[in-house]
């Protein structure tokens, strides 16, 4: 009897416990639809206001982790312009990862605080969110149901995007790169790892990822990006057709993402060519006097050009490098004087010293970049 009399007290107390809680503040969480596909995107709202009028009232939402799901937090809007009237809305975008019944579960806290307490708040640190003491009071959310379905075909692009490619040229030479950049633009989900071009045999790949733009939205993930490539080799090679299979919620269909295959033909250079092997014959060793005046001629022109030469200031010698000079020297890192040099078609003259680059980003190597850095424009000065 006693048991059970203990039992109902306690019981009595949580519940009274509970209940003074709930009455700190009301809220209301929702969600713009309550079945979506894998990986559509949804968007929840969280409003809640201060019931509880005595003291001022601050409020934490942090979404629980789940394999299930992924949440962001899009924006958070706090109205406290009324003493003791505070309220507040989050909104949040998900996206359903699994095929299943999801549960959407977050932390939600109440702090409280004393007019005094908030006012020995501003005196002290004149930051309110740092220094004032608070009462904290964590209630109870019914965590929201969604539920997912499986697409027909599953695919890691959902939403509306677009991919296009542009390659200025198809025909270089061996000392050469063709340079390729991908446009992706749209809204929705897409694969983060996702890369149009993959190794492709005896062609070395320089890439570089350029956000152009990038917010989460209601919609999802708004993006343009840029994926660009300079691939360089010896002879020809092919760029593969890019074929992506897509999903758009808003027009329940799917499309594909493509763009065509490129094949670049590569024009071998016979370095022979560039020598003069030509014979002449052996000229008479008599001098006449229109040979001789011919003679003083260009001497007289030799010497002038290299007085000219040396007469000019150091800066108006620089200048005949310049552009390259300035390109190379701007670099901050490895990645970007490699993709520097391979731009300026420097694989012959710095064959090493890319290597040596390439070492450090792909292998790690302990290589000094400054020195590399400071012999490359030794050599294009």
């Amino acid at each position: 009897m006693k048991k059970s009399l203990g039992r109902s007290i306690l019981l009595f107390f949580l519940f009274l416990s509970y209940t003074q809680a709930q009455e700190l503040a009301s809220y209301k969480l929702s969600a713009n639809k309550t079945t979506a596909y894998t990986k559509e995107a949804i968007t929840l709202t969280f409003e809640t206001k201060q019931e509880d009028y005595t003291d001022n009232m601050m409020f934490t939402l942090e979404p629980k982790k789940s394999s299930d799901y992924k949440i962001i937090l899009l924006n958070k809007t706090v109205d406290d312009k009324k003493k003791h009237h505070a309220s507040a809305k989050f909104t949040y975008l998900l996206f359903g990862l699994k095929a299943k019944k999801i549960a959407v579960d977050f932390d939600f806290i109440v702090r409280t605080a004393s007019d005094q307490a908030v006012a020995n708040s501003f005196v002290d640190d004149h930051d309110d969110s740092i220094a004032t003491q608070t009462h904290d009071t964590t209630l109870s959310i019914k965590p929201l149901q969604i539920t997912i379905k499986p697409l027909k075909h599953p695919v890691d692009f959902v939403g509306d995007f677009t991919l296009k490619a542009h390659i200025p040229q198809t025909k270089i030479n061996q000392y050469e790169s063709a340079n390729i950049i991908y446009t992706l633009q749209g809204k929705g989900y897409y694969a983060q790892t996702f890369q149009p071009i993959h190794e492709i045999k005896n062609v070395t790949i320089f890439s570089e990822v350029n956000d152009l733009f990038k917010k989460n939205t209601q919609e999802g993930y708004a993006i343009k990006r840029e994926y660009i490539y300079a691939l360089s080799a010896k002879k020809d090679f092919t760029i593969a057709a890019v074929n992506l299979l897509a999903y758009s919620p808003t027009k329940n269909s799917y499309y594909t993402l493509a763009t065509p295959q490129y094949n670049i033909k590569v024009e071998a250079i016979d370095t022979s060519k560039l020598l003069d092997n030509e014979e002449y014959p052996n000229e008479t060793p008599l001098i006449h006097l229109e040979s001789l005046k011919q003679y003083f001629i260009y001497l007289m022109l030799f010497f002038s050009g290299y007085l000219t030469a040396k007469l000019q200031t150091p800066r108006l010698r620089k200048n005949k490098h310049s552009k390259e000079y300035n390109a190379i020297e701007k670099t901050e890192n490895p990645k970007a004087l490699l993709f520097t040099l391979i731009n300026l078609h420097k694989e012959q003259l710095l064959k090493q010293e890319m290597q040596d680059l390439e070492e450090i980003l792909y292998q790690n190597a302990e290589h000094d970049f400054h020195a590399i850095k400071k012999k490359i424009l030794k050599k294009v000065s």
